[in-house]
C-alpha cells in the first residue's frame, strides 16, 4: 500500500511542477547573460577596457555551457540525486541510443 501512495505523490509532485513535461533542457546561454557576465569582468579584474582576447574566452565558455550543462526541474534533481540507480539506468540509455535502430545486418557484421 505504502509503494502505491509514494507513486501517486510522484504523479502529483511532476504535475504541480512548473516544469511540467519539460524536466531537462540544454542550458540557454544568450547574449544577456554574457553581456551581464562581461560587465561583472569589466568592472572587476579588467576595468573598463574591453579585450578581444576575453570576448573569444567569453563565446567559448558559452558554446561549451551549452554542449556541457543542463536546466532541470527541481523534481527530476531530487530524484536523480536521491536514486543513484535512476542516473545509471540514464547513462546506460544514452550509451546505447541508435543501436535499435540498426539493421539486423549492420549489428551481426
Amino acid at each position: 500500500m505504502g509503494d502505491i501512495i509514494e507513486e501517486a505523490g510522484a504523479v502529483v509532485q511532476c504535475r504541480q511542477c512548473p516544469w511540467y513535461k519539460n524536466c531537462v533542457m540544454p542550458m540557454q546561454i544568450g547574449s544577456s547573460e554574457l553581456n551581464q557576465f562581461r560587465t561583472m569582468m569589466q568592472g572587476g579584474m579588467f576595468g573598463d577596457q574591453t579585450n578581444p582576447e576575453l570576448e573569444k574566452v567569453l563565446e567559448g565558455v558559452a558554446a561549451m555551457g551549452q554542449n556541457m550543462m543542463v536546466q532541470t526541474c527541481p523534481v527530476f534533481s531530487e530524484r536523480l540525486k536521491s536514486d543513484p540507480r535512476l542516473a545509471e539506468r540514464i547513462k546506460l540509455f544514452m550509451q546505447a541510443w541508435g543501436q535499435d535502430d540498426q539493421p539486423a545486418a549492420e549489428k551481426d557484421a
